[in-house]
């Protein structure tokens, strides 16, 4: 069976027992879903949340590599050719990191509105504190210095979009503040300028979480 890597988004959230349409719809269709609460997750404690600080895409997306190593290796009936990544907002992030920094392991994403490139994120967002704070810098709102801005690349998906082997599909919201769409855009112009294989499915009206009509989120969950 193909296994689906489904890391939450926040990061400081986590994903439970409950019913969750993505996941559900993903194992009616046959596939494995790994549901990985990464350090920084809630539930854990103050100190494992705050560890994550200043470690996004590196140490997140180590806790999800290392959960789906263990998953292959405790059911030998997975298919560790056909391993996957998807998720939204920070769930993206973290998915495109995965195709990014281990492109042998994972062999596609499908990205909701997903934090593509810190850096150029500080002005954009309405949650520009989220950009300094997990980036581990003091917040700059008037002008971020130049050394915060190359910490933000090295964090982001994009300091590794020239490496990505696999294709990638990008679901955005053209109406989204808290991730605006120009960050799927960024990354959409810079695979096609490398020639890699990569689909954006645009849905104008729509904000973060793609649910303002049926259109948004179920085209998203079935592409």
């Amino acid at each position: 069976s193909p296994l689906v890597v489904y890391p939450h988004g926040g990061p400081h959230s986590n994903q439970g027992v409950d019913l969750y349409a993505g996941p559900t719809l993903l194992a009616l269709h046959g596939m494995a879903v790994l549901v990985v609460n990464y350090r920084g997750s809630t539930g854990y404690g103050q100190a494992k949340l705050e560890s994550l600080l200043g470690k996004v895409g590196r140490q997140d997306v180590d806790d999800c590599v290392a959960a789906t190593k263990a998953c292959l290796a405790a059911n030998p009936h997975l298919d560790g050719e056909a391993v996957v990544a998807c998720g939204g907002s920070h769930g993206g992030f973290l998915s495109l990191h995965l195709v990014g920094q281990f492109p042998s392991l994972f062999k596609a994403a499908a990205v909701r509105n997903p934090v593509t490139n810190i850096a150029s994120m500080f002005g954009t967002t309405d949650i520009p504190d989220w950009c300094f704070t997990e980036i581990g810098e003091p917040v700059a709102y008037a002008q971020p210095t130049p050394q915060q801005y190359v910490t933000a690349l090295e964090a982001s998906p994009m300091h590794h979009v020239s490496k990505v082997t696999s294709p990638v599909l990008l679901l955005v919201g053209g109406a989204d503040r808290r991730v605006p769409p120009a960050q799927s855009k960024e990354y959409f112009h810079a695979m096609r300028e490398g020639g890699q294989d990569v689909e954006m499915r645009w849905y104008a009206d729509h904000t973060h979480g793609l649910g303002e009509t049926p259109r948004g989120e179920g085209d998203g969950l079935v592409h």
